[in-house]
């Protein structure tokens, strides 16, 4: 059994942190840490509740069910929460792999986060495309202030690297520093977030269950934020299509078009934003946005200070629909335009290998064509792939 207790908030280091103990009883642990913990900077400790173990939920959750464990959480949950989790969510969760079993979640009652201010309508800062297009409808042209984002945030748990890795740390720094200033030039404020959580996602899969971590993270704060707006990966569409796919690889892209809107409480609404683009259709949506043509930061494998190394499979979904339309010298400011066209073609070749059976290269390839892109043919591409897969087992010799 996975068991959750001894809620509570501690001030160190600048960070106030809201912990629970994590302990395994009938088998050795899986995980290397005893605690979950969320923290913010020790100025904004009062954003944390300990009333409510909401969010110890998801994760714990989830992973009792790859690992075979019931959960007992020795205190309060939201009401709202603990319903759409033993109604809907666990069935999400048991369908999303086979190798997920049913279990029972057990809780020590239920209960709502103290009465907030509860007047932060927010969401990511990842100056990523999904990031900018939220912020761009949801701010930029929004106007009315039910609805209009106020503040936004910047979360540490899994994203940026393993969680042993001191790395992920840096990167997590380096990030946060690019995005306080595109915060600071949007007029909004920005929170940091940090967790352990992918201290014990990372053992089942960062690209499977790391969003749960990310939706938890935000729970912690629901005395605060009353609507929050999770930028999404894949379009209505794309999801009908390649859900299939995306089952036991990531939880967001398998279930995102219904899963979000339930991981709410009496007092917080998780609203699933972008699903009406395409990838590529959220490029276009930015690319004659100054900010975004000043703070766009896309990259998988960041070079020093966090910026786009210009030709990981993340910087290519951006930069060839940007070809696409024509419009890539207005991003010469966040990407190395050299390093983008010496890598390119290869890239195409994969994505293009990849047709059909990958989601996003999928639609990249789709928006390429219909833009006239002149693409490889068939032929070439099947030879570079070949020489590709030729190369790869000599290296490995």
């Amino acid at each position: 059994m996975f068991k959750l207790s001894n809620l509570r908030k501690e001030t160190k280091n600048g960070w106030t942190y809201l912990v629970c103990d994590f302990s395994v009883t009938g088998r050795k642990s899986p995980f290397d840490e005893d605690t979950m913990w969320v923290a913010v900077e020790e100025k904004n400790a009062d954003m944390l509740s300990d009333r409510v173990y909401d969010p110890f939920v998801l994760v714990p959750v989830i992973l009792g069910m790859y690992y075979r464990q019931n959960v007992r959480i020795e205190g309060n949950v939201s009401p709202r929460l603990y319903h759409n989790m033993t109604h809907y969510l666990m069935n999400i969760f048991n369908r999303f792999s086979d190798r997920t079993s049913p279990i029972k979640l057990s809780v020590g009652g239920y209960d709502v986060v103290e009465d907030g201010p509860s007047n932060l309508i927010g969401t990511s800062i990842s100056c990523g495309v999904d990031s900018m297009v939220t912020i761009y409808d949801n701010y930029i042209n929004e106007s009315d202030p039910t609805f209009r984002i106020n503040s936004l945030f910047f979360v540490n748990c899994g994203t940026h690297g393993d969680f042993e890795d001191k790395k992920s740390y840096r990167i997590f720094q380096d990030r946060a520093n690019l995005n306080k200033g595109a915060a600071d030039d949007l007029g909004l404020p920005m929170y940091l977030v940090n967790s352990n959580f992918h201290a014990f996602t990372h053992r089942v899969g960062e690209q499977k269950i790391g969003y749960l971590a990310i939706y938890s993270c935000v729970l912690s704060l629901q005395k605060y934020i009353r609507r929050y707006y999770t930028s999404n990966n894949l379009s209505y569409d794309e999801i009908a299509e390649f859900s299939k796919l995306s089952r036991d690889f990531d939880i967001a892209e398998y279930a995102e078009s219904y899963m979000p809107h339930l991981i709410s409480t009496e007092k917080f609404e998780l609203v699933i934003d972008g699903c009406q683009y395409t990838r590529a259709e959220k490029t276009e949506r930015i690319s004659d946005w100054e900010f975004a043509q000043k703070h766009l930061n896309v990259c998988n494998a960041p070079a020093e200070g966090g910026h786009n190394c210009s030709c990981c499979n993340k910087c290519m979904w951006t930069l060839i629909p940007l070809e696409a339309m024509g419009k890539l010298e207005q991003f010469d400011k966040v990407f190395d335009l050299n390093q983008y066209r010496k890598h390119a073609f290869k890239w195409k070749c994969r994505f293009l290998a990849h047709y059909g059976n990958d989601s996003m290269e999928t639609s990249i390839i789709r928006y390429a064509k219909a833009h006239g892109m002149k693409l490889p043919p068939r032929p070439v591409v099947l030879l570079v792939m070949y020489i590709k897969r030729g190369m790869r087992k000599l290296r490995a010799r």
